[in-house]
């Protein structure tokens, strides 16, 4: 939700502001809330939240949006933004989001010394569905975060393959150099990977021999009518160029959300490629047919 607030600025008189109960956006909880169990009140509202389009979680309020005295500023010798950042990290995948504390400022504050009001803003996530610290799966249903179906957490899981950029490689024979074969980055989606960063574990022979130090390759954009080309090889000179063993392609990116992803995927010199004619036309012909439909694909 692109209209949440912008809690990093937040000050005491904007607690006094907060809705008067919660809704689908706030969720507030009581400073009576044990730390341990706020812990995973809270990894449950951030899957809730993420999974729903983003939200704020307050701690250190009652259920009318009133400071109720504040949870502590700190849970041992760790500072509440760490504690927050330790129980945000119960549930998987990540999303984005905002950590903020306001403490006492003056003698008329409704909040005890060394307590704080928890501000939490879940922003909105494209890597649903996410799942909270209990291994379930949870959306925001009106002012409660209730466990979400299995039809309902596969519907999200297709949302972000959809949504996710996705990203693979194909080893083929060049489309002009009838000689060249050439590594392939290709989009299987239509959604754009930006500021795309190209590497091998373990390099290929004859780029850890002579091109090492260019990588990892940077790529402003590979979609679907941006691929990405690299010529890898000779024909006959896989081996040569790759070694004997498969070497793992390794690319990180970021969708235009600004989430980051890493994909792993082993290339090997021996699979991938396209059957290639030698000599007689019929086979170029069939060949040229054949690549052709593959740069449609």
């Amino acid at each position: 939700m692109s209209d949440l607030p912008y809690i990093s600025k937040w000050i005491y008189q904007d607690l006094l502001e907060l809705p008067s109960e919660e809704t689908n956006i706030y969720e507030y909880k009581s400073s009576k809330v044990s730390l341990d169990r706020l812990k995973n009140k809270i990894s449950i509202a951030a899957s809730a939240f993420w999974n729903s389009g983003g939200g704020i979680f307050i701690a250190g309020v009652d259920d009318y949006g009133k400071i109720d005295g504040g949870i502590p500023s700190k849970c041992g010798n760790q500072s509440i933004r760490d504690w927050a950042d330790n129980a945000i990290k119960l549930t998987e995948p990540i999303g984005d989001y905002d950590v903020h504390s306001i403490g006492k400022t003056s003698e008329n504050d409704n909040l005890g010394e060394e307590k704080v009001v928890l501000i939490i803003k879940f922003n909105e996530s494209n890597q649903v569905p996410h799942m909270a610290y209990d291994k379930k799966y949870y959306i925001r249903v009106g002012a409660h975060s209730d466990g979400a179906s299995h039809f309902l957490v596969e519907a999200l899981r297709a949302l972000r393959n959809t949504t996710r950029p996705n990203l693979r490689g194909i080893m083929k024979y060049h489309p002009t150099k009838p000689k060249v074969e050439e590594l392939v980055i290709v989009s299987i989606n239509d959604s754009p990977a930006l500021d795309v960063k190209l590497s091998f574990d373990p390099f290929p022979a004859t780029i850890r021999e002579h091109f090492i130090n260019e990588f990892p390759l940077e790529i402003a954009l590979i979609d679907k009518n941006n691929p990405f080309r690299m010529e890898i090889s000779l024909f006959g000179a896989r081996n040569q160029a790759f070694g004997e063993e498969p070497a793992k392609l390794v690319l990180s990116y970021k969708d235009v959300f600004g989430n980051e992803y890493r994909t792993e995927q082993f290339i090997s010199p021996h699979k991938n490629l396209q059957p290639m004619a030698i000599g007689d036309d019929i086979f170029e012909k069939l060949t040229k047919a054949i690549n052709k439909l593959a740069d449609k694909i």
